[in-house]
């Protein structure tokens, strides 16, 4: 298949020989291609190039269209607050992928101020993030969704609560609207102290008055979170549908429901093969780290989900 006619051969032949490189999406034939760095960008340059970026996403974002399903591919950067409001776009930080000798495997992004950095909106259907580390505001998340109500996100191969990236994030991922058919995979998520990262809080946290349906939370990996790691604190009745499977959770403290806890409304989901361990802060995990609520059927599935190395059904 011929390069896209956006990105010279020399350039498309690299970026193909880059393995990971490109399996999170390295768009052939499909949508336009824009640069960002933020540290040596400029959002008067093309943007078309790795040569020639932009400086910001935000501006990157203006240049994408609707559903053409383009990508922002993001060299470096720092500090940027960042609203996502084009439908089908993706938003991949590459750091030493292109630059071998650099010294983090991710794009550290922190917020300027007490806010999220990356906000999903209405207009956020069908996106994908995946590729950065996250700090984050003191009382908001590396990515939350504050005012919109996205279908289709992917967030994937992300760091969130990195002490380098700077930041006290209060909550990973934090769903406070609604949220429909959501992928969370491959990241970590590390908890302030005892994780050795700046989460304050829970890894990811859903506290919305909408219906969230179907999803999957699966192959994360939870680090001494304060708080909960996955937490679906408040939804609405009709919530159901979504996989929770795969986890990692080393919990901070021998606490029920300290990986995950589901409260009253949630419904029709399915927890298998999570793990949740515990280290020197306890002797013995007392406490089952899996709390289930529900009260409204259809009830939740639980199978082959272990304390330590037992098999345990949820509190």
């Amino acid at each position: 298949m011929a390069s896209p006619n956006h990105v010279d051969n020399a350039i498309y032949e690299l970026l193909s020989s880059l393995g990971w490189g490109l399996t999170t999406g390295f768009p052939i034939g499909n949508g336009r291609v824009f640069w960002v760095d933020g540290l040596a960008g400029n959002d008067g340059n093309s943007g078309t190039r790795p040569d020639d970026p932009f400086a910001t996403i935000t501006f990157a974002l203006t240049q994408c269209v609707a559903d053409r399903n383009d990508y922002i591919f993001v060299l470096d950067h720092w500090q940027e607050v960042v609203a996502i409001n084009i439908t089908r776009v993706h938003i991949i930080g590459l750091s030493n992928y292109l630059r071998p000798n650099s010294n983090h495997s991710f794009v550290q992004m922190n917020a300027a101020a007490d806010t999220a950095i990356f906000t999903v909106t209405a207009l956020s259907n069908n996106c994908e993030i995946a590729g950065f580390s996250f700090g984050g505001g003191a009382t908001h998340a590396g990515i939350e969704n504050a005012g919109g109500t996205p279908m289709g996100l992917h967030i994937h191969d992300c760091v969130f609560g990195h002490s380098f990236a700077g930041g006290t994030p209060q909550d990973g991922i934090r769903i406070s609207v609604n949220a429909t058919n959501i992928r969370i995979e491959h990241c970590v998520f590390l908890g302030a102290p005892g994780g050795k990262g700046t989460i304050t809080r829970d890894g990811i946290r859903w506290l919305c008055g909408g219906d969230p349906l179907n999803g999957d939370i699966e192959n994360n990996t939870f680090n001494a979170l304060p708080g909960i790691g996955v937490n679906f604190a408040q939804v609405a009745a009709a919530t159901g549908g979504i996989v929770i499977k795969d986890n990692i959770f080393a919990c901070e403290s021998d606490k029920q429901g300290a990986a995950i806890t589901m409260e009253a409304t949630t419904r029709g989901f399915i927890v298998t093969g999570n793990k949740a361990l515990y280290g020197q802060v306890t002797a013995g995990m007392i406490n089952n780290p899996y709390l289930d609520n529900a009260i409204v059927a259809p009830f939740n599935a639980w199978m082959a989900n272990y304390k330590g190395n037992a098999l345990v059904d949820p509190a």
